[in-house]
């Protein structure tokens, strides 16, 4: 058994949640590429980062937030 506070829970749960969003975002992205919807590798590399970094700004946008709430 794991002993998580309430706020790392959250914390985990959250991170846990929007890296399975943008992994789904990657995998579609994938997908189109691999049906040769015309998506260059340099394309691909592009959306590829655009997703990870929204994904992680998200994700680090959240863990500031909840800096500001007092959870007990």
């Amino acid at each position: 058994m794991v002993n998580f506070s309430l706020k790392e829970y959250i914390l985990f749960q959250n991170k846990k949640k929007i890296s399975n969003l943008y992994k789904s975002f990657l995998i579609i992205i994938e997908d189109l590429k691999a049906e040769n919807h015309s998506i260059s590798d340099d394309k691909y590399q592009r959306i590829r980062k655009r997703v990870l970094d929204a994904g992680n700004d998200a994700i680090r946008q959240f863990e500031e937030e909840i800096d500001n709430i007092k959870i007990d």
